[in-house]
């Protein structure tokens, strides 16, 4: 059964609680070896509403943010969830030995809550279409999942107590490797016809770049380039998406 892919899409707290997991010294579990990284791709900027809020229009903590952050299609996205995100950021700034109160990891944070707001838009809009599309999460591959994701923890009890202090349920979890598995069936796009989204060797050569950016160590293009066409169609679905989506960002 296959693990879930790092993609364009950005399951945030899967993300978030795996990072936590395999930080710190002496308060996270240890990794076992051969987990794969959390350190997903971010997707490319869209015009979308609220896309241009400024950083410096930010507010320091989100209690001056309205209870509904944002709407997509009609389904609203609470504070919480950004609370949420933001807590476990600047849980993870700590167990790094970081100060989330110093003023430079404060202009991080508030740089950050933007992204955040844009990463559970774009999630929540992926699962709607996941959806639509009548895609539905293998529940052996969900519990496969989980099961890799308790595992990194010695105790039983080590891992009740961080569920506590990111303020997860194991439902809530569960939930969200549940959405992370229908995002990366759906960017599969196994539903589309295959010349639906075409890909010019410019932007594969642009996206080529920008990955060996990230890492140096890549491949020639020529034998990449089958992983960065995809990569491409991918992005150029998700902002596809985000164009014909009702979006309303209330921040």
């Amino acid at each position: 059964m296959k693990r879930l892919k790092k993609t364009f899409a950005i399951g945030v707290a899967v993300t978030t609680i795996s990072v936590l997991a395999a930080c710190g010294e002496d308060e996270s579990p240890e990794v076992n070896e051969g987990e794969e990284p959390a350190d997903q791709e971010q997707p490319a900027d869209t015009d979308d509403e609220g896309d241009d809020t400024a950083v410096e229009d930010m507010p320091e903590d989100t209690s001056d943010l309205p209870e509904t952050i944002a709407t997509v299609n009609g389904e609203d996205i609470s504070r919480s969830e950004l609370d949420m995100q933001l807590q476990q950021l600047e849980d993870m700034m700590a167990q790094q030995g970081m100060d989330p109160e110093d003023e430079e990891m404060q202009e991080m944070i508030q740089m950050q809550m933007q992204q955040f707001i844009d990463q559970l838009v774009t999630q929540r809009m992926l699962v709607q279409e996941a959806d639509n599309q009548g895609i539905e999460a293998d529940e052996e591959q969900v519990e496969e999942e989980l099961e890799n994701f308790r595992a990194q923890f010695e105790e039983e009890e080590d891992y009740q107590e961080f569920l506590e202090q990111i303020g997860y349920s194991e439902d809530e979890v569960e939930e969200e490797f549940r959405s992370q598995i229908v995002i990366n069936e759906l960017l599969e796009l196994n539903h589309l016809e295959e010349d639906e989204i075409e890909v010019t060797d410019e932007e594969v050569e642009q996206m080529y770049e920008m990955q060996q950016m990230q890492n140096p160590e890549m491949g020639e293009l020529d034998d990449e380039r089958e992983s960065i066409e995809a990569a491409v169609k991918e992005q150029k679905y998700i902002e596809q998406l985000r164009e014909e989506s009702d979006i309303e960002i209330h921040v």
